[in-house]
């Protein structure tokens, strides 16, 4: 096997590495795998679990996805609050994911309690979302990895190198792994 690294231009902005290979045999392309494959898939498969976290999942009638859950994230530190004060730096979620019908992120509609003095409930909440959207299909759906912000904080499918998994951000409330076959570990 030939391989060659060229350092590359593109539009001026920043340096991209081309493989150029000459390959021989089988052998040498799975050697070639190890160094060109993604530890990640471009596009996440998500089984829908009734009553779970995946619940709120499926297609709009135009045909764009959605996942809507529900979350919570720390404003500060959980570890660096005094254990009397955690809870006042919590935050609840309603989101509601939508994608497009090729499974590309589009937007992000939520409801948090930051701010918010009344009673709430993040179920209800979440509820509203979905309705607002129409007639929807329930269903399992495959969408694109993505990473969005709310009030501050990173929400998204993010990729986790250590782990070697992809989360459900934040607070990590669900984890998928390989196969990657739409089954998720919380």
């Amino acid at each position: 096997m030939v391989l060659r690294l060229a350092n590359h231009r593109f539009a001026g902005i920043r340096n991209y590495y081309c493989y150029t290979t000459v390959v021989r045999n089988l052998k040498e392309i799975e050697m070639l795998n190890i160094f060109t494959k993604s530890k990640f898939p471009s596009k996440l498969p998500i089984q829908r679990m009734e009553d779970y976290h995946t619940h709120y999942l499926g297609k709009c009638g135009d045909g764009r996805r959605f996942f809507g859950y529900e979350t919570f994230a720390f404003l500060q530190s959980y570890w660096e609050s005094p254990p009397e004060e955690r809870e006042k730096h919590r935050i609840e979620f309603a989101v509601l994911y939508l994608f497009d019908n090729k499974g590309k992120f589009r937007e992000v509609k939520y409801w948090s309690s930051k701010d918010k003095t009344d009673t709430f409930n993040t179920s209800d909440k979440l509820e509203e979302l979905v309705q607002s959207l129409g007639a929807v299909e329930y269903c399992d759906i495959e969408v694109e990895l993505f990473e969005t912000e709310i009030e501050g904080i990173k929400f998204g499918l993010i990729p986790n190198e250590e782990a070697e998994s992809i989360d459900l951000q934040p607070s990590s409330t669900i984890s998928f792994q390989e196969p990657w076959d739409g089954e998720y570990y919380t």
